[in-house]
C-alpha cells in the first residue's frame, strides 16, 4: 500500500524528515503533501524534489491517510481544532511536536484516534538522528518505523513517559556535546592550532568514536581500556576527569533536563 503523507509544517524538523524519505525513496514525491503558512517553505521542497503544495489545512488533510504535525508545540492545538473535522479511522496522526501528550490530541480529536507520538532529535537534518516512537492505540507499524529510521535510527517504546525520558539523553544531548566540541577545540587553540582546524579535529573524534562503538558494537567502558595504554597519557586525562566530576557532571546535567520536562508537563496539565 503506498501512503500519502501530509506534513503540517516545513520547519526544520518537519524539512529534515520530509528530505529523508524523499531522498532514501520511503515516499514518492508525489505521496508527500506539505502545508505551511510560510508559503516559500513548502514551496522549497517542491522545486527542489517534486512534493506538492497544499493550499490549505483542509486540501492536506484529505489527501492523504498519514499527518505528520510538524508545527510548534504552542500552535498544535489550533492546529487539531482545524483537523478535527477531517479525521477517520484510516489517517495515522504523526506528532514531531515536543511535549504535546497523547491526552493533548485525544481531547481536540477523540478517544479512538491512531497516534503515533514520536521525539526526533536535530541530528536528523544530516540522517544521522534518533528518535523515540510510541504508539497510541494501534500495533506497532512498519511504515512509520521505517519514516524515522531514514532519518537516522528509531527506537520504538512501550509507555507514553519514556519518550520524555528520552528527552536528556537524545534531544537535549546535542547540546552537552557541542560543549565539549568547544572546549576540545579551546584546548587544541591553546597549544598553537589554528581554531578551524581545532573544531575540525575534536568534532571528527567525537564522530569517529561513535561510529565506532556503533558499527563494531564495542561496549564504551572496553574501547576507553583499549585507547588507555599502561602508563600513557591517556589515563592521565581520564583520572583528571574523573577527579573533576566529568561522568556526575553528565549524570546531573541530565536530570536537571528531566526535572525541567516533568515540571513543564505539570505546568501543561493544569
Amino acid at each position: 500500500m503506498n501512503h500519502k503523507i501530509a506534513f503540517f509544517g516545513a520547519g526544520n524538523m518537519g524539512g529534515a524528515v520530509i528530505e529523508a524519505i524523499v531522498s532514501k525513496k520511503v515516499a514518492k514525491p508525489s505521496d508527500v503533501i506539505i502545508f505551511d503558512k510560510y508559503l516559500p517553505a513548502a514551496e522549497k521542497f517542491a522545486e527542489k524534489f517534486g512534493t506538492v503544495v497544499a493550499k490549505s489545512i483542509a486540501d492536506a488533510a484529505e489527501s492523504a491517510d498519514v499527518w505528520v504535525i510538524a508545527v510548534k508545540p504552542n500552535v498544535v492545538p489550533s492546529l487539531l481544532k482545524e483537523l478535527k473535522k477531517h479525521v477517520d479511522s484510516r489517517k495515522i496522526i504523526v506528532s514531531i511536536a515536543a511535549g504535546v501528550k497523547v491526552s493533548t490530541f485525544v481531547s481536540l480529536l477523540g478517544e479512538d484516534i491512531k497516534l503515533v507520538r514520536t521525539i526526533p532529535n536535530m541530528p536528523a537534518m544530516v540522517g544521522e538522528g534518533l528518535t523515540g516512537i510510541y504508539f497510541f492505540n494501534m500495533e506497532n507499524d512498519e511504515f512509520i518505523v521505517k519514516i524515522f529510521d531514514s532519518c537516522g535510527k528509531s527506537i520504538v517504546v512501550s509507555k507514553e513517559n519514556m519518550i520524555d525520558e528520552m528527552i536528556p539523553v537524545t534531544s537535549s544531548s546535542p547540546a552537552y556535546v557541542c560543549m565539549m566540541v568547544e572546549a576540545m577545540a579551546d584546548a587544541a587553540v591553546k597549544a598553537g592550532f589554528q581554531r578551524k582546524d581545532a573544531y575540525v579535529m575534536a568534532e571528527q573524534a567525537i564522530l569517529g568514536t561513535a561510529k565506532l562503538m556503533l558499527e563494531r558494537n564495542i561496549h564504551p567502558a572496553v574501547l576507553k581500556d583499549q585507547i588507555c595504554s599502561p602508563g600513557g597519557t591517556t589515563i592521565e586525562a581520564v583520572i583528571s576527569l574523573e577527579k573533576t566530576g566529568f561522568r556526575s557532571s553528565l549524570e546531573l546535567a541530565m536530570e536537571a533536563c528531566s526535572d525541567k520536562v516533568k515540571a513543564l508537563d505539570k505546568g501543561a496539565s493544569k
